[in-house]
């Protein structure tokens, strides 16, 4: 995985380190359960199976099928208690699969390429991508199983917010590169706002959908929605250079806060 964790998986991380300092002495006694069960399996399986090749091979399979059985009951009662986890959860699944989409774009000559997770002192950015002809495009990644009116509004509004981030973090890098080389043009390329839906509210936005200057876009429609988009072709080398830049920026600025590790600030 990434050093560069999204948001919803840093907040993962640390919902998970806080439940399971709540609950430790809970999860030792069913270690402590689960433990002599294993052992008392391994007992059995030893004294009815002879003494064959295959009853290594079921031991094997005993072992793994325990580990992941207390590992899948783990991740099950943290996700039964902590009610704001499965939003993470979704929120993680929707970021992936836009990455997903990303790379086929990418290797489909519609993008140069993105950079995911740029921490800002104003929140993070999901995905900034520069395209091929049309600058840069902010990418707020949402899952939902269903959206009304106030949700969408409130997207749109995140989207917006993301959009100024992103205005801000490519004036910085612009201005920012002072070994010599030509400057990237972050500043002056335009940066469209879009939010990416996946899960089952995606069905029902139809195409074209853009609300208050955002543009709603399926997830899986995303790489067409890419290969429609026009404007002032990017060059090869300022691509280089642009991205190159927001890498570096990413770099400097992000932190993540359940390691406590501080690389910077934006």
């Amino acid at each position: 995985m990434s050093r560069f964790r999204s948001y919803s998986q840093r907040e993962l991380r640390r919902q998970k380190r806080r439940w399971l300092r709540r609950n430790v002495r809970l999860l030792l006694r069913c270690a402590a359960v689960l433990t002599g069960l294993f052992v008392l399996a391994i007992v059995v399986l030893l004294v009815a199976v002879p003494d064959v090749p295959a009853r290594w091979y079921l031991l094997g399979v005993v072992h793994t099928a325990a580990v992941a059985a207390v590992l899948h009951l783990m991740q099950s009662a943290f996700l039964a208690h902590e009610r704001e986890a499965i939003w993470h959860v979704r929120g993680a699944w929707g970021e992936e699969n836009t990455r997903d989409v990303l790379r086929q774009a990418k290797r489909r000559r519609l993008v140069w390429g993105w950079v995911d997770s740029i921490t800002t002192q104003g929140g993070d950015i999901d995905h900034l991508v520069l395209t091929r002809a049309g600058g840069l495009v902010v990418l707020d990644s949402k899952w939902r199983n269903q959206a009304d009116r106030a949700s969408v509004a409130d997207m749109a509004r995140s989207a917006h917010r993301a959009r100024g981030r992103a205005q801000g973090v490519a004036q910085t890098v612009t201005t920012r590169d002072t070994r010599g080389r030509r400057r990237a043009p972050g500043g002056s390329l335009a940066v469209r706002p879009a939010v990416v839906l996946w899960g089952a509210a995606q069905h029902a936005v139809p195409d074209g959908t853009e609300i208050e200057g955002v543009a709603f876009i399926p997830g899986t429609r995303l790489l067409g929605w890419f290969k429609q988009q026009g404007g002032d072709p990017v060059s090869k080398s300022a691509a280089a250079d642009l991205l190159g830049a927001l890498e570096e920026f990413r770099t400097t600025a992000w932190q993540d806060p359940g390691d406590g590790a501080r690389r910077g600030r934006s």
